[in-house]
């Protein structure tokens, strides 16, 4: 005789993350006393990601949001119930849908889910500020099932498959992170408008203080062209990725 299947426990939606619920469409059903309301959360969103998008995940703030849109920052609380929940919702809706990937096998796959992210950290730089602890939304569970999905033939288990979406992941953010943060010439020439100059005067700098340290290995290699280059290359991303993805695969072969 066949068992039944135990019914799905009800979430206990007060204990979870300030804004999970709302970034998956689960929301109070309560009547709200007042007014009908002026304006929409999916407005608000649009506003703090603009807000983000110019000045930082700082800037889309209560007040700030409401300033644009013409109301207190109390009378946003009739459409968010926090600020965390504002930038979980922000955040969630930024990652936007996920890459097609290539289908011919895992690997390019997931070369090509890592470089998207990667693309995806460079045009939204703030996206690295959102708070890693976040749970899964929406769109980031999408992006995490378009991978698991490429990687299942491999045969891996699931938390195999879950150490190797972070592998990637956590590639991606250090690549677009030094790509925004890495002192590149051009900063140094709003600063100081003799590049040349500048660059020269660096190098030379940086070569006798760390030959007089012993630092032999590190002078020989800010001699190279790459170091203070114009932009950051994208050959020490795909070098990174590339050497992630032998792990992988010597891992999947044994």
């Amino acid at each position: 005789m066949s068992q039944r299947k135990a019914p799905e426990r009800a979430a206990d939606l007060d204990a979870l993350p300030p804004g999970l619920a709302a970034a998956w469409g689960v929301v109070d059903t309560e009547p709200r006393r007042g007014p009908k309301p002026a304006h929409s959360v999916d407005e608000i969103i649009a506003v703090a990601t603009k807000l983000a998008d110019e000045e930082g995940v700082a800037a889309a703030s209560l007040p700030k949001v409401a300033g644009q849109i013409g109301v207190t920052a109390n009378a946003l609380y009739r459409y968010v119930a926090s600020k965390e929940e504002l930038i979980m919702l922000v955040a969630d809706r930024a990652w936007g849908e996920p890459p097609t990937l290539p289908t011919d096998g895992w690997r390019e796959a997931a070369a090509v889910w890592c470089r998207r992210l990667f693309e995806r950290f460079c045009s939204r730089p703030w996206l690295l500020d959102v708070p890693a602890t976040v749970p899964l939304t929406p769109h980031n569970a999408a992006w995490l099932d378009a991978l698991i999905t490429v990687l299942k033939p491999t045969g891996m288990a699931a938390p195999q498959m879950l150490t190797c979406a972070y592998l990637l992941d956590s590639h991606a953010r250090y690549g677009a992170n030094l790509r925004r943060n890495i002192p590149t010439p051009e900063a140094l020439r709003s600063a100081h408008p003799d590049h040349q100059r500048t660059t020269d005067a660096v190098r030379a700098f940086l070569n006798s203080q760390l030959r007089s340290r012993h630092l032999n290995a590190v002078a020989e290699v800010v001699q190279d062209p790459a170091f203070l280059a114009d932009e950051p290359s994208l050959d020490g991303f795909e070098f990174g990725l590339a050497r992630i993805l032998d792990g992988i695969q010597a891992h999947v072969q044994q």
